[in-house]
C-alpha cells in the first residue's frame, strides 16, 4: 500500500513502478471533475478507471475487500473517504462472498488490527493485489465523494 497526494506528484512518482506513473498521469488527460461516472479505458482490460459517485457509510456498514487481478488506486477528488487497511495476511481470512473468479473481489470480516487513514481531494491509495482495505467509510457524518478508481492488471508489473 502507499498514500499519496498530487501536490508532491513530482517528487512521489519517482518511487512508483513506471505503470502507476502512466494510470496517474492519464487522469490529468481529461477534467475527472466534469466527466460522468463511468468507466474509461486507457489500455483495454489491462488499465482503466471508473470514476464513482458514492455516499460514504459508518465503518461497520462497510466491508473489507481484496483483489486477485487487479491494483487498486483510489484519488480522491470531492469530500472525504475514511480507508481501513490491515496486513496482507489478512487476506489468508476465509472470504464471506468470493467473487474474484468473475468479479475480481471478495469480501471479507473486519480483520484484527486494522488501521484507518482518510483521503481528502487530491489524495490517493495504492492497494496491491491481495492487500486488504476498506473504502467507502464515512468521517464522522455520510457524506458524497467523487472519486476515481484505477485497476491496473498485475500482468502489467511484470512488463
Amino acid at each position: 500500500m502507499f498514500i499519496g497526494d498530487l501536490r508532491h506528484w513530482d517528487e512521489q512518482k519517482s518511487f512508483l513502478p513506471p505503470v502507476f506513473v502512466r494510470a496517474i498521469e492519464a487522469l490529468h488527460e481529461g477534467d475527472l471533475l466534469a466527466m460522468p461516472a463511468d468507466r474509461y479505458e486507457i489500455d483495454g482490460d489491462t488499465l482503466f478507471f471508473m470514476i464513482q459517485d458514492v455516499k460514504t457509510r459508518p465503518v461497520g456498514q462497510q466491508r473489507p475487500e481484496a483483489h486477485r487481478r487487479y491494483a487498486d488506486i483510489q484519488l480522491v477528488l470531492t469530500g472525504v473517504e475514511r480507508y481501513g487497511v490491515a496486513q496482507h495476511d489478512a487476506v489468508h481470512l476465509p472470504p464471506i462472498e468470493d467473487m474474484r473468479d468473475t468479479h475480481d473481489i471478495a469480501f471479507f470480516p473486519p480483520p484484527k488490527n486494522e488501521a484507518f487513514f482518510d483521503l481528502e481531494p487530491g489524495m490517493y491509495a495504492v492497494f496491491l493485489p491481495g492487500e486488504l482495505h476498506r473504502p467507502c467509510c464515512a468521517v464522522g457524518e455520510p457524506g458524497e465523494v467523487r472519486k476515481v478508481v484505477v485497476k491496473v492488471d498485475r500482468a502489467l508489473f511484470e512488463k
